[in-house]
């Protein structure tokens, strides 16, 4: 039987279809998530509980949301929060622009996966079905196969904020 990772909390859908693909199975995504839910979401957990909310950088807005966390840490356009044992790790900049950026590292062109411009991507990105596009999909799945680092980065970096091992994961 799968683990559920409900000690995971991404931002938005493609942020959940990309955790799912790192190996994080069920994490704890509400529909029309945003970045305040996902604060709130990592603020109401137990003082003692791991957990590990991901949000984008929203060009810089996002930081200033996240009083009382320290910021720890910083690799591979992600910044790494933390308060006691819970953890924020901010994509920067925005996913869409963050994947692409990981795309250009390992020679990957998104276009090869039908994203011809950041535009498009993020609209495919932003969509409730981002689950159910292959095209996401497959894009995510090579740049994870490519061991591109930011995914490599968030990955570890989950992993220790939700007191995951890395061998446990699908």
């Amino acid at each position: 039987m799968k683990q559920h990772h409900y000690n995971v909390i991404p931002e938005c859908y493609a942020d959940t279809v990309l955790v799912e693909m790192l190996g994080f199975t069920r994490p704890n995504h509400a529909v029309n998530s945003n970045i305040s839910y996902v604060l709130k979401t990592v603020r109401a957990s137990l003082p003692n509980q791991k957990v590990v909310g991901i949000i984008d950088s929203d060009r810089g807005k996002s930081e200033k949301l996240l009083e009382g966390f320290n910021l720890i840490d910083e690799q591979q356009d992600i910044k790494k929060f933390s308060c006691d044992k819970q953890t924020i790790l901010v994509i920067c900049p925005a996913f869409e622009g963050w994947i692409f950026g990981n795309a250009a590292k390992q020679n990957i062109d998104p276009a090869d996966h039908h994203f011809k411009t950041p535009k498009y991507f993020r609209r495919k990105c932003k969509h409730i079905n981002a689950k159910r596009n292959q095209d996401l999909k497959q894009f995510l799945n090579t740049l994870k196969q490519k061991q591109a680092p930011g995914f490599t980065q968030l990955k570890t970096w989950i992993c220790e904020g939700a007191g995951i091992d890395e061998n446990d994961l699908t």
